[in-house]
């Protein structure tokens, strides 16, 4: 089985946010010291992917990194887990927040590739994700589409895949590609890797690959209108301003409800 991996990594909470501004053509330019590392989902993705290729010698697993600032290092972080193959993702241009764009250029790509048997990737690809690229990724590779899915295991010859409904847990066997978004579980919690191997990773050196396509027509940001913001109506009442305020307006609401008399 050949299993394909998309990364792409987050900003590090650990650190201020780097300076954000947008070009003249709409477009997000970074300034300043950026830090990132893979997200939650992200290493999920991969620890699946790990857990498959560590009960069968015929799995392999190729990863794909989204390009960008600090990708050098996270490119290191996954190489000490040995992929297969490793490459720096290059989206020309990269514009996230186009899911559309960004889903047409990863499988303009992968369509002119050898077809991997399953692609996994976070629940949101990067900070700029909502979680619309894998639908669109799935949708343009003409991919099934199993969402958030937890686990993975073999089932004889077949990958099954797993999630959690409420009390019902629902499975897909991998009969043909397929594309799966993964969310965190404790099940697939990024294991450490072996300290041989990060050694390794400083002498390593990592491939590029640039996604883009021929004509391009890009969301700009400029263009983006804020959200229509309207008064929730109904039951539920929100308590506005700080603790003492609200504690006051919550204990005049339990008197006019009669409640302690």
């Amino acid at each position: 089985m050949k299993i394909l991996v998309l990364l792409a990594g987050v900003a590090d909470i650990r650190f201020p946010l780097h300076t954000l501004n947008i070009s003249a053509e709409g477009l997000i330019e970074e300034g300043g010291t950026v830090r990132r590392l893979l997200s939650p989902f992200d290493e999920a993705a991969l620890e699946l992917a790990l857990k498959l290729r560590a009960s069968r010698s015929d799995c392999r697993i190729d990863v794909l990194l989204l390009a960008g600032a600090n990708s050098e290092a996270m490119l290191r972080t996954v190489a000490a887990f040995r992929p297969d193959s490793l490459r720096r993702l290059d989206l020309q241009p990269t514009c996230l927040w186009d899911a559309q764009l960004t889903a047409r250029q990863i499988a303009g790509l992968l369509e002119n590739e050898d077809v991997a048997d399953l692609l996994l990737i976070g629940r949101e690809f990067g900070d700029l994700d909502e979680g619309s690229i894998p639908v669109l990724l799935a949708q343009r590779l003409n991919y099934p589409l199993f969402a958030l899915a937890q686990h993975a295991e073999w089932a004889g010859e077949q990958v099954r895949l797993l999630r959690e409904r409420g009390a019902d847990e629902e499975s897909v066997l991998v009969c043909a590609p397929l594309l799966a978004s993964v969310t965190n579980d404790k099940r697939n919690k990024l294991r450490h890797p072996l300290m041989k191997n990060v050694m390794e990773t400083k002498r390593m050196s990592f491939a590029d690959v640039t996604a883009s396509v021929a004509e391009v027509t890009v969301l700009p940001l400029a263009s983006l209108e804020a959200a229509r913001v309207s008064v929730r109506e109904g039951q539920c009442r929100l308590l506005e301003g700080d603790t003492a305020r609200q504690a006051s307006e919550l204990l005049a609401y339990l008197n006019e409800q009669g409640v302690g008399a």
